[in-house]
């Protein structure tokens, strides 16, 4: 695919051309950046926003897809719960799902702009889903012959100079063995998706104990639960054994230092007995003090996986968090294509005006301007490569103003140290070891002290914690203060987002891209809970019965098999139409088993699924009376849910249920629990009851209870998590959220500006003085005209 000129277009008179962008604030960016006056005519038709820019005799028309406007489905129309199926079709993703009804008008207005284009270019994002995004809407909205002619635009940021090359050097056709990879990986990830969830789902159909479940599993899904499982396994199994530690503090010049002895471990407490009884009230005499000094590189670029990492450990961001934070720094501008998985930065980069620029920021002109004095401006270099884009680097666009939210500055900082981290001298670290000899057994004393400071003064996330000591010779003595202390050996600790993302990175199972969405999507459907991650009920079960019946679809070995036959095809080894033949014949004698064994998995998902429901529905012990449970309850009235105590339905009377209860009715005389009158007062033995969201999975945090509650008022309300339907991630709330105070509204920023007093002073004397001749001059007129009159 060589470069072409807008020149070279084949046109026809209209001289209109057809961008197609993949998020609107990208498509807004770009056609400012490509309209000649950079003041492209924003218009607005029905809920649609799309541009309209002019360049070199051009007239464009840059309009947003607002992500996928197509998705897969079905090609015939057989009964829901009927499986295997293998033939799919691309439809408008509206007609899959209500909630993208909206996508109906962007498609409509597509087309339109399309009769009157005479070519097309595909702007999205240079990647899978972006070539994927790009080609539909070209080939289902205007047909195979714009495909054949349509151009692409290459472009790793959304700055500038980025922008108008990528449009003066399009890539004269679509990339379509990108695009092939991309429409297959959708068509494989439907095909195991809807074929095992509807498996699993129609087997619940056949269970005594629940008749109705909706389940689901996918590819990756699958292997993803069976690490936590396997994790699970481990941890349950653990026995821990016991070990002892002699640790101790030594006192140097009125300071305070730990020191450990030689044994990180010691197995016999008797060992541990005789080790503190030798040392009772004895010196300790440095014996020797050992020295060496390290040397520690510059870190490597940034790729979404160190990204994520290093977000994860230094701020708490879990992977689709920071995916998205990284998102929004993108669409502005300020830093590179976030999905990539590069580690080296291209020669032909000019990473010396990113430096100049950064040097125009407050926080980063210090060390820019240093690195730019040095004249050594060549970066580190990691080992893995992406022909598509380069690593993540801020670019020459810098904020203006301060980035809008928390995350953003945070995210942005960790990005832009990094970088300039990339062109910094090694650091240099000199540390020491003190030996005390003690009766026989020797005791370390460290310490650390950073030399040469290096990347690290930039980079400060990374800084080595540095331990001072005074000066010691060999020789001096000092008194020790030690203890012994019983430890138990730690067994294997469970997953975090994460510690989950790498362990599915190191498998090759799913996609940079693509890995923290699935973690999501387990907590969506209840399967895991917890930021240390715990297996539910009902993901234990669905792994267990993939794993008894079909082993394969749990299996890292088939999944990493897949991804790479995939990425053949983005290679141009191997064809589409290969590996959907291969996904058939290997899924195939899976489902006929599942449909075979169908009772009997239903049976064993049913009362799973019941086990979680009761989990789900209890949130925790009353806090009113004695032996009642807060549970998630349904009015029959309302027909609305709130929490409630499992006594809520006792009479406090009779000490039976609503249906049961034998007290007289004030109004009829008959027993409450048989009469239909409205005026009946029915007294619980427990009303306490508190209002929840009406929409959205409630989950219980086993002993997780507020903070807030436990200091205002004394009493530790349960806590409760809350995923609202289309939110992105699930957030914790009080039960007792109603006390809670509302948080202050953010007051409007007001710009400082700088105030002479006595100018100020002068100019509101001279504003009076001005009212006051308006007035006399008004009272001037008012009498003229009363004299005129009586005369």
């Amino acid at each position: 695919m060589g470069p072409l000129k807008t020149s070279e277009m084949p046109m026809s008179k209209s001289n209109e051309v057809l961008i197609v962008c993949e998020k609107p604030t990208a498509c807004k960016k770009i056609a400012k950046i490509l309209d000649e006056n950079n003041k492209p005519k924003s218009l607005k038709k029905d809920k649609v926003t799309f541009y309209k820019a002019f360049r070199n005799g051009l007239e464009l028309n840059i309009v947003s897809a607002i992500g996928h406007l197509y998705t897969v489905v079905k090609k015939d129309k057989s009964k829901t719960w009927d499986y295997p199926f293998w033939d799919v079709k691309w439809v408008p993703s509206h007609e899959v799902n209500k909630a993208d009804k909206s996508k109906v008008e962007f498609i409509e207005f597509i087309k339109e702009l399309g009769e009157k284009s005479d070519y097309c270019i595909n702007a999205c994002d240079y990647d899978l889903e972006g070539a994927t995004i790009g080609y539909n809407v070209i080939k289902y909205c205007f047909g195979q012959n714009h495909v054949d002619k349509a151009a692409r635009m290459k472009f790793s940021n959304l700055t500038e100079q980025e922008i108008i090359n990528s449009y003066d050097n399009l890539l004269n056709s679509l990339n379509f063995n990108l695009i092939d990879a991309g429409l297959t990986r959708h068509e494989v990830d439907y095909l195991y998706g809807i074929n095992l969830s509807t498996a699993l789902t129609a087997s619940t159909r056949t269970s005594d104990v629940v008749k109705f479940k909706l389940l689901s599993t996918g590819r990756v899904q699958g292997p993803t639960l069976k690490f936590i499982l396997e994790k699970e396994k481990k941890i349950r199994n653990f026995v821990p054994t016991p070990y002892w530690k002699i640790l101790g503090t030594i006192d140097i010049k009125g300071k305070e230092f730990e020191i450990e002895y030689e044994k990180a471990r010691i197995d016999n407490l008797q060992e541990a007995k005789d080790v503190l009884k030798a040392c009772r009230k004895k010196d300790g005499i440095v014996e020797n003090i050992e020295s060496r000094t390290m040397t520690r590189q510059p870190p490597i670029p940034f790729n979404l996986s160190s990204l994520q990492s290093e977000a994860y450990n230094h701020f708490g961001y879990t992977p689709s968090r920071t995916l998205n934070i990284a998102e929004k720094l993108y669409l502005s501008a300020h830093i590179s294509y976030p999905r990539t998985g590069n580690q080296i930065i291209p020669d032909e980069m000019d990473v010396k005006a990113i430096i100049t620029q950064l040097a125009t920021l407050k926080d980063y002109k210090e060390p820019a301007e240093y690195l730019l004095k040095t004249g050594k401006i060549i970066p580190t270099k990691g080992k893995k490569t992406d022909p598509a884009h380069p690593p993540i680097l801020p670019t020459t666009e810098t904020p203006t103003s301060e980035l809008k939210t928390v995350g953003e500055q945070k995210l942005y900082d960790l990005i832009v140290t990094r970088f300039l981290a990339l062109f910094a001298d090694p650091a240099s670290i000199e540390s020491y070891k003190i030996i005390l000899g003690v009766n026989g057994n020797k005791f370390f004393l460290r310490s650390k002290k950073i030399i040469v400071p290096g990347w690290m003064d930039i980079y400060h996330y990374s800084r080595t914690k540095e331990v001072e000591l005074p000066d010691i010779k060999i020789g001096q003595a000092f008194s020790l203060n030690l203890k012994r202390e019983d430890k138990f050996n730690q067994g294997p600790s469970k997953f975090n987002q994460n510690s989950l993302r790498k362990k599915m990175e190191v498998n090759e199972i799913g996609t940079k891209a693509t890995r923290a969405s699935i973690i999501d999507k387990l907590y969506k459907r209840g399967y895991i809970i917890g930021k240390s991650i715990d297996l539910m009920d009902l993901g234990l079960s669905v792994t267990e019965v993939l794993d008894k019946n079909c082993p394969e679809i749990t299996s890292v070995e088939m999944t990493r098999n897949l991804e790479r036959r995939m990425d053949e095809i983005e290679e141009a080894k191997i064809t589409r139409e290969d590996v959907l033949l291969d996904v058939r014949g290997h899924l195939d004698p899976i489902l006929q088993r599942m449909k075979e064994r169908e009772e009997e998995i239903g049976n064993e998902l049913g009362e799973s699924v019941k086990r979680t429901w009761n989990k789900q529905r209890i949130i925790g012990k009353c806090i009113s009376c004695d032996d009642g449970q807060l549970v998630v309850i349904r009015s029959l009235k309302t027909k609305k849910r709130f929490i409630g105590c499992t006594n809520y339905n006792i009479c406090n009377t009779c000490l039976k249920t609503r249906e049961e209860c034998t007290c007289k009715c004030e109004a009829c005389g008959q027993s409450k629990g048989t009469c239909e009158c409205k005026e009946k007062v029915f007294v619980p033995k427990c009303d306490t009851s508190f209002p929840i969201a009406q929409k959205g999975t409630l989950t219980p945090i086993p002993g997780k209870t507020c903070a807030f509650c436990e200091s205002e008022f004394g009493i530790n309300y349960p806590m409760v998590q809350i995923w609202l339907p289309g939110a992105r991630r699930p957030f914790n709330s009080c039960m007792n959220w109603v006390n809670h105070p509302k948080k202050p509204k953010k007051a409007k920023k007001v710009k400082e500006t700088e105030i002479n007093l006595e100018e100020e002073i002068k100019s509101g004397e001279e504003e009076i003085k001005k009212m006051k001749d308006q007035k006399k001059s008004k009272k001037i007129k008012k009498n003229k005209k009363t004299v005129k009159k009586i005369g």
